[in-house]
């Protein structure tokens, strides 16, 4: 009988001591026994994960710019009722927090070659009597920065992807540098977003005549036959181009003196008070610098500001970047330079010396000593605003030409009185005579990188004029917006647009003539849905900011990147040597 030598034993099972709760619910807590153990109210709409889970999303916090789990970011996530539920965003309570010191001797070395520095260019000193084919780039594009911290890399061919299989398919993120170096002693007064700027809105009402200055040349309708098959040579003409600074301008130095407003007076130019009339549409940096003196505020662009250059492109969706090579030819340095040299150029061409509008007062900034080459045609026309509050505006503006129309002006609605006591002199009737100001588009090359999809001028100006100019309107949003509020202030009759191309792509001394529209002001700024009382507001608001400041100088920077304007007080001294003493 075989032995069994296997011993049985009892098991036994011992209930825990339970204390019982005469107080409440559940059993008592012991704060002693249970201190080391973590403890959170569970909620559904935490995500339970794993000891190790590497799917879990991760962001950067808004608030202190750290990493953080996406569990840490329900807390701030309200339900459909908009009250957080009960114990949300607590999960993370369980996950490994790593050690500080033990991360902090971990690094990673990245090989990979960085971005080449790119040369950035700076406008040269603006003269007072700049040639036609005036010289120096202007740093207006932006250099290509890294990509963004969404690991985005730009697109190649329409539809292709070059981010690999991940499948990024963003453009770049372009880092542009700021028109002006911010101080550490200059103050902030304010910061403007973008946003609020559109909701502002003012009525200047009308403008007064105060003084005309210069003399006219009436339009050489032989350009109004031009087209793409019947193009002309565009050429240099030797003149003097002259658009001081307000501070510069001898005549709204006399009017400033022998004003007798009782409240504030502004002094401004057109082409200023269009740069801060059309901020929202800007891309590009800009900045200006306020004075104000008293019941006088005075608002000026500095010298080396980038002004005087025409912006090409500005608005595409994929504006000029500037290449790898120094002197690229599209880089948006060369195409403002580019566009300078023909805008200049086609608006003295299209000129007939032969017919002029002469006034009873010569140009102001002319000095046939100073001035090697006769001064290109222009009539300075001040004019005042009013702009509530007790404030009065000065404002010089610019005609470009004359446009003899057959009872062209019977149908005009605006007061001539001011413009017959000063006209002195005219080749045909006033009552036949349309005042206007002359711009000119530029093509530089349809399939390089910045033409922002245009369509080729040659190919679709005669027939589908409509498309190209709609083509223009959406890259160049801001300069035709600001060439439209330019000639409503200059009470122009009609704005003249040239259609500039290259002979040959590679080629950007050579330039043809392919086509020359008209436009009335107040159309053109409403094709391109831009509304002149929302850009009466933001200048509005901007004067009435530093007319509640006390005196000082103030300079106002759209900054390079974000869609924001600031406005800084600065020190008195603070560009004496751009402005010289007088300012």
């Amino acid at each position: 009988m075989p032995v069994n030598t296997h011993e049985e034993k009892e098991f036994h099972f011992v209930l825990p001591n339970l204390p019982q709760n005469s107080d409440g619910w559940g059993p008592k807590y012991d704060a002693d026994e249970n201190s080391e153990v973590p403890y959170a109210p569970f909620s559904k709409s935490d995500r339970l994960g794993k000891i190790a889970d590497w799917t879990v999303p991760q962001d950067f916090s808004s608030a202190s710019g750290v990493l953080m789990p996406a569990t840490a970011r329900n807390r701030f996530r309200p339900t459909a009722s908009g009250v957080d539920s009960y114990g949300s965003g607590t999960a993370d309570r369980f996950t490994y927090t790593y050690a500080a010191e033990e991360e902090a001797s971990f690094s990673v070395v990245d090989r990979a070659a960085g971005p080449p520095k790119l040369r950035t260019y700076g406008p040269n000193r603006s003269t007072r009597g700049a040639r036609a084919g005036v010289q120096g780039p202007v740093g207006r594009g932006g250099r290509v920065g890294p990509q963004n911290n969404r690991g985005n890399y730009a697109t190649g061919k329409k539809g292709a992807v070059s981010g690999g299989k991940w499948g990024y398919n963003d453009k770049p993120q372009r880092l542009r540098d700021a028109s002006i170096q911010v101080q550490p002693e200059w103050t902030m007064v304010e910061e403007i977003e973008f946003s609020r700027l559109s909701k502002l809105n003012f009525d200047a009402g009308e403008a007064t005549d105060l003084a005309f200055h210069g003399s006219l040349n009436y339009f050489n309708k032989d350009f109004d036959k031009v087209s793409v098959k019947h193009d002309k040579s565009l050429q240099q003409i030797e003149k003097s181009f002259f658009n001081g600074t307000t501070s510069d301008d001898p005549i709204l130095e006399k009017l400033g003196k022998a004003s007798e407003n009782e409240g504030t007076s502004v002094f401004i130019t057109s082409q200023i008070l269009a740069t801060m009339m059309c901020t929202s549409r800007s891309i590009y940096p800009w900045d200006v610098v306020i004075t104000k003196e008293g019941d006088k505020i005075y608002v000026d662009k500095r010298p080396e500001a980038p002004f005087d250059f025409v912006t090409v492109n500005e608005n595409a969706a994929e504006p000029p970047i500037e290449g790898t090579e120094k002197e690229s030819i599209n880089s948006p340095g060369m195409l403002a330079q580019e566009a300078t040299y023909i805008n200049r150029n086609f608006s003295q061409q299209v000129l007939k010396e032969s017919e002029n509008c002469e006034f009873d007062n010569l140009n102001p900034f002319y000095d046939q000593s100073q001035d090697p080459f006769p001064p290109a045609p222009a009539l300075y026309r001040y004019r005042q605003y009013s702009l509530g509050d007790e404030i009065t505006l000065f404002v010089r503006t610019q005609l470009d030409t004359a446009v003899n129309q057959i009872k062209g002006a019977a149908n005009l609605k605006t007061d001539r009185s001011s413009i017959v006591e000063s006209l002195e002199n005219s080749t045909h009737a006033l009552g036949d005579t349309l005042f206007a100001t002359v711009r000119a588009l530029n093509e530089f090359d349809p399939r390089a990188v910045g033409a922002g999809g245009a369509p080729e001028w040659r190919q679709k100006l005669d027939a589908q004029r409509g498309a190209v100019m709609a083509s223009e309107m959406k890259n160049n949003s801001n300069k035709l917006a600001k060439w439209a509020v330019e000639s409503i202030l200059a009470g122009a009759d009609q704005i003249r647009i040239g259609f500039v191309s290259r002979v040959s792509p590679k080629d950007r001394t050579r330039h043809s003539i392919l086509g020359v529209g008209f436009y009335k002001p107040l159309d053109f700024a409403a094709q391109m849905n831009y509304n002149i009382r929302n850009g009466w507001g933001i200048f509005k608001t901007l004067i009435d900011i530093c007319n509640d400041m006390e005196d000082g100088k103030f300079v106002l920077v759209r900054d390079p990147n974000k869609p924001v304007i600031r406005l800084y007080q600065v020190p008195s001294n603070t560009f004496e040597d751009e402005f010289g003493e007088d300012l």
